[in-house]
């Protein structure tokens, strides 16, 4: 795809930390202005284990005029995945559950998981590595970190087609200049997370990086 067509698709950091989550330095109202520096569309904001602690972009999304969806990054037993549409937290399911337990879970809900960064080694142990081929029902993996060197990225990339599903990506950004390094286009504009979610599963999108 050449970057003009690039241009009319509606482009989604999926994977964003900030301060809210303790281990990010990126201020909660520093988020747009990068976003819209770098060309994004909107942003996800996934803080770790808690839906809720992302609740302030509510009020920044509302001033600023811009489209910030929330959802949350869980640390699995394998590994970490990204959740989208669930209003989840630590006292829904505690850290370290396998995570074919998580997704499922996420799914019988209306949410869906999406394995993150699955080729990273040192998450939890070990990477989610190969084992990624095992999970059931999933709709995505995030293929380009923005975060990760480029064989990592492959590595996901490769599973995704052996899968048969779609590719995501997000900067996993936890310094303002990090945002946006990675982002997924999506066919067309949406404003709600569970439009998001209903993109997530339709499978229409695919990964970029600046």
């Amino acid at each position: 795809m050449n970057s003009i067509e690039e241009e009319k698709m509606f482009k989604i950091d999926m994977h964003v930390h900030t301060l809210l989550g303790g281990d990010s330095a990126i201020r909660p109202e520093e988020v747009v202005a990068q976003a819209r520096r770098v060309g994004l569309d909107g942003v996800c904001i996934t803080e770790h284990h808690s839906y809720d602690l992302s609740q302030p972009f509510v009020r920044i999304a509302q001033k600023q005029g811009f489209p910030i969806f929330r959802g949350l990054e869980y640390r699995a037993a394998e590994g970490h995945l990204l959740i989208y549409g669930v209003r989840a937290g630590k006292g829904d399911f505690p850290p370290g559950l396998p995570m074919q337990t998580v997704m499922t879970w996420v799914e019988r809900r209306g949410g869906v998981g999406v394995p993150a960064h699955p080729y990273q080694p040192g998450m939890v142990g070990s990477a989610l590595g190969d084992r990624v081929l095992q999970l059931k029902g999933l709709v995505a993996l995030e293929t380009l970190n923005g975060s990760l060197p480029p064989e990592m990225n492959r590595l996901a990339q490769t599973a995704a087609l052996q899968l048969s599903v779609a590719g995501i990506g997000g900067s996993d950004a936890h310094g303002i200049q990090a945002l946006g390094k990675a982002y997924t286009c999506f066919p067309a504009a949406f404003a709600s997370e569970a439009e998001l979610v209903a993109c997530l599963r339709a499978g229409d999108y695919f990964p970029c990086q600046i």
